[in-house]
């Protein structure tokens, strides 16, 4: 997230209980901040059945922290799996400069099937440090329904569990 955070109508993020040795976040969202709305709808599609991290509503969990590391922390420690809503300008803010650094040194450690990287736009360049052999989503051709799907097959395929949406989680 590259500047101040809004306020919307979805709650915090709800981590999962602390398990030794399991991240705390099931998917965190790495976004520039003029594209909080479609994380923002990720969050509410993913939410019902995985934790999300996504910055702008992590904001009690995170004060009071060293926003820096407790930033890196959540991306490189803290999730399963990473999503980057790409778009030029991406990694080069002060923010997602701190997140740009955090995945890819997740994805070296861990595997590049850690990453769900999602181009916005079709003008813009991925960065040269994402493999050309990685799945890249664009999502104008395939939306954010299939995005939600593609994060919930990643989280399954890391061996994580998709809780089932009940009545009273709507």
């Amino acid at each position: 997230m590259d500047q101040e955070c809004t306020e919307n109508d979805q709650g915090p993020p709800h981590p999962k209980a602390e398990v030794a040795g399991q991240p705390r976040y099931d998917v965190a969202i790495s976004f520039l901040s003029r594209d909080e709305p479609i994380a923002l709808e990720v969050l509410a599609k993913l939410s019902p059945q995985l934790s999300v991290f996504v910055y702008s509503k992590a904001q009690e969990e995170l004060a009071g922290t060293d926003g820096l590391e407790s930033l890196r922390e959540s991306f490189l420690l803290n999730a399963s799996l990473v999503t980057v809503l790409y778009r030029d300008g991406w990694g080069q803010t002060p923010w997602t400069r701190i997140e740009e650094s955090a995945i890819k040194d997740k994805c070296l450690q861990e595997g590049w099937d850690r990453l769900l990287f999602v181009s916005l736009d079709e003008s813009s360049t991925p960065p040269t440090w994402l493999p050309r052999t990685e799945l890249r989503l664009n999502l104008p051709e395939y939306g954010i329904e299939q995005l939600v799907g593609a994060a919930k097959m990643r989280v399954q395929s890391l061996r994580g569990q998709i809780r089932r949406e009940t009545v009273l989680d709507r």
